[in-house]
């Protein structure tokens, strides 16, 4: 029998009304992970599976009673909540901001630096198009305000675009708001929009309309969903002038708040997203690991994510010029920042037993 023949009938037999990962597959027909996802992928080509547009994706045989589950169960918010417990709330009022009638209902996203704003705003741009709050090809758009905070004017015409001659060589411009047109606008540190900015920002808020930069007379429509993010704390004045129009905030935690296991699972993500990238498999020791975990991480999931591309980075040249058998990220490899993590691991006996990631 085929070895796509035998993981079919797997799945066949059994009755996996939640769908089954590529992995547990794996594990269970004791194959080789890379050459189980090429199969399924095969087969949902083929039009035998069906995925989820899930992390881990998951795939299942349709029936009636797999629709109904996926149709109410599975969206990437659900996903993402079950290995970020922290993030309960969050999302909880994501979800509630996203299905808010008619057209949802605009979110500040709070937090430090590095937590994961943008991120998060793109799941929820995910979840809005899963439960068809928005149309499948809905725009997710994304500036960040500190860009351009320095020229007001560049900034405006960026966000609300430019009526031909508003000032010398100035031709018809489109602005973010128009190209978001029935989808998204994230304005990552929005608390850098200047007070002109401001007041055209909460002019479309309340009215739906909004003018180019250099118009006086024509007022111009369009429907969007904003999140706005910001680093600011949630009672400064700034911010109070945005809380009046924008009611649902967000408070995202920072990573030292977050529970290992949290870490763990971003962790997984990370050095998954470099095997991709390095279209070779990725073994971390689990000293290594234990480092990862527990060492302190102050800007957040930015720099956690920095530090495992860097150990991809410094592994991957040693697989090159050294000649070894595999790419390999060992505790010794590490800065001394990182290797403190073990230190602080050996007050937490709690997650000894790390394996290999792969």
């Amino acid at each position: 029998m085929k070895r796509i023949d035998l993981i079919f009938n797997a799945i066949q037999k059994g009755n996996y009304t939640e769908g089954v990962t590529a992995s547990e597959l794996a594990t269970l027909l004791q194959l080789d992970r890379a050459n189980v996802s090429s199969d399924l992928n095969k087969l949902v080509k083929d039009k035998r599976l069906l995925k989820t547009n899930t992390r881990p994706v998951r795939f299942y045989i349709e029936t009636n009673t797999s629709l109904e589950t996926h149709s109410k169960e599975v969206t990437s918010l659900d996903t993402f909540a079950v290995e970020n417990t922290s993030l309960k709330i969050a999302i909880e009022k994501a979800k509630a901001s996203i299905l808010y009638p008619p057209n949802g209902m605009h979110t500040l996203l709070l937090g430090e630096t590095g937590v994961g704003k943008s991120m998060f705003a793109s799941l929820m741009h995910e979840y809005a198009i899963e439960v068809e709050q928005l149309p499948k090809n809905a725009p997710f758009i994304v500036f960040n305000c500190a860009d351009y905070a320095n020229n007001p004017q560049l900034l405006l015409g960026q966000l609300f675009g430019i009526k031909k001659g508003a000032y010398t060589g100035a031709s018809d411009q489109k602005g973010l708001i128009e190209k978001a047109h029935e989808g998204i606008l994230f304005l990552d540190e929005v608390h850098r929009l200047p007070p002109e900015g401001q007041e055209m920002l909460f002019t479309f808020i309340d009215r739906g309309v909004y003018r180019r930069l250099g118009e006086t007379e024509n007022e111009r429509k369009a429907q969007v969903l904003i999140i706005t993010a910001t680093t600011e704390e949630p009672n400064s004045f700034l911010l109070k002038t945005f809380t009046r129009r924008i009611p649902m905030t967000v408070t995202l935690p920072p990573l030292r708040e977050r529970t290992h296991k949290e870490r763990f699972a971003l962790l997984q993500l990370f050095f998954t997203n470099e095997a991709i990238r390095l279209r070779k498999e990725i073994h971390v020791s689990p000293n290594a690991m234990r480092a990862f975990v527990f060492y302190n991480c102050p800007n957040n999931i930015g720099q956690l994510k920095t530090d495992v591309q860097i150990a991809c980075a410094k592994a991957y040249s040693d697989f090159v010029t050294k000649k070894r058998d595999s790419v390999y990220v060992s505790s010794t490899d590490l800065p001394w920042y990182m290797k403190e993590g073990l230190f602080i691991e050996r007050k937490s006996r709690h997650l000894y037993q790390i394996p290999n990631t792969k």
